[in-house]
């Protein structure tokens, strides 16, 4: 099957393009032909793997009549060349554009949720569209998590022409770890700094945590801010604790290209999310390193973590519960740590992999209409 993969996203780069590229390699592998259509020096067409064909289009990350029009002439060239069978859309920024190129094309076309169909960093033109494409554009709306399709639901989504497509990931080694080095519980985050990522309720939850515990541990922070508002945070952090006792347990790594080798340097990995947080990669990526995950019970997180076996949840905000829960992690053995680090493992090898995902999708593509 030809697909036409749609994501001219050229600003942001988060777990959404992340997983973009784990997906379009478990497509090649299981024998589709995939054109990419995204922006030319981008993070995202860095993504991308060997074997695919890369279609170069201009951004647009804000909605444009005239970039859309300049967009879809470009794909109508190339499908005059050697026609698609599916045009799927990575993203919500991409639905109004699938749908109008499927039409266009006489092909069916397909979009992919990776948030809350109305998160607060979504405007609400974004939402009317989001809303008329899953209406009128588009023949499917695969959701990442139970979460987002009941969310969708709630929102007057056409219920048809939804579906449940969790995300999963290639196939890693068996481990070969250690955890508790030199009796240090070592905590990390790793993700976009962001208000919504709950990085702010993390650090209070550490200030919580460093008053009450005796045992020596480590906070590594891997990531970056991607905008004015998470660059405003950070300075806030900063501005607020620099002058605590526990500020040097504080260790900042920046952007990392290879979270494994992050990952596999921690403990437990914390999620705080303080919004509705769809199906976060990081949650399968640290699975796969043997990282435990402490986090916040929001959108689809209970769906990956089994509590008690692979990671704890706290209700979204409770920051002294996040701490407690710290507080009795850093008297747990290395031995309890090694048996849930091999569950998650275990999980992520079961349960969230490449090849399903790639399965469920290519079953949806299969039973689409024939034409647009």
């Amino acid at each position: 099957m030809r697909l036409l993969i749609v994501h001219p996203e050229a600003r942001f780069f988060a777990g959404a393009e992340k997983m973009l590229g784990h997906f379009l390699a478990g497509l090649l592998a299981a024998g589709h032909q995939l054109t990419v259509a995204v922006p030319l020096g981008s993070r995202t067409v860095r993504a991308v793997p060997e074997g695919c064909t890369i279609l170069p289009v201009p951004d647009n990350g804000r909605f444009s009549l005239l970039t859309i029009v300049r967009t879809l002439t470009i794909l109508h060239r190339a499908h005059a060349q050697i026609p698609f069978d599916v045009v799927h859309g990575w993203s919500a920024r991409d639905w109004e554009l699938t749908g109008l190129a499927g039409k266009l094309l006489d092909r069916p076309a397909v979009g992919t949720l990776h948030d809350h169909p109305l998160a607060s960093f979504i405007t609400g033109s974004r939402r009317r569209l989001m809303r008329l494409a899953a209406r009128r554009g588009l023949h499917r709306v695969v959701c990442v998590s139970e979460a987002v399709r009941l969310a969708c639901a709630d929102a007057a989504y056409p219920a048809e022409r939804l579906a449940v497509v969790r995300n999963g990931l290639p196939p890693a080694a068996p481990l070969q770890r250690s955890w508790r080095t030199a009796g240090c519980l070592r905590l990390g985050f790793l993700g976009t700094f962001s208000e919504r990522k709950g990085l702010r309720g993390l650090f209070a939850a550490l200030a919580m945590f460093a008053a009450r515990t005796s045992h020596p541990w480590e906070m590594h922070l891997a990531g970056e801010a991607q905008d004015a508002g998470g660059h405003k945070m950070l300075a806030d952090l900063r501005r607020q604790h620099a002058a605590e006792p526990w500020w040097p347990h504080i260790h900042w790594h920046g952007w990392v290209d290879a979270p494994a080798r992050f990952l596999g340097m921690l403990d437990v990995l914390v999620v705080p999310s303080s919004e509705f947080d769809p199906f976060p990669t990081v949650l399968l990526e640290a699975g796969q390193a043997g990282v435990p995950v402490l986090a916040a019970r929001v959108g689809g997180v209970a769906e990956i973590i089994v509590p008690g076996e692979t990671g704890w949840l706290f209700e979204p905000g409770d920051w002294l519960s996040a701490a407690t829960q710290m507080g009795w992690l850093a008297g747990q053995p290395e031995t309890e740590f090694g048996r849930w680090g091999n569950q998650a493992f275990q999980r992520m090898a079961t349960d969230f992999t490449l090849e399903k995902m790639s399965a469920q999708y290519g079953e949806i593509f299969s039973r689409l209409p024939t034409n647009g």
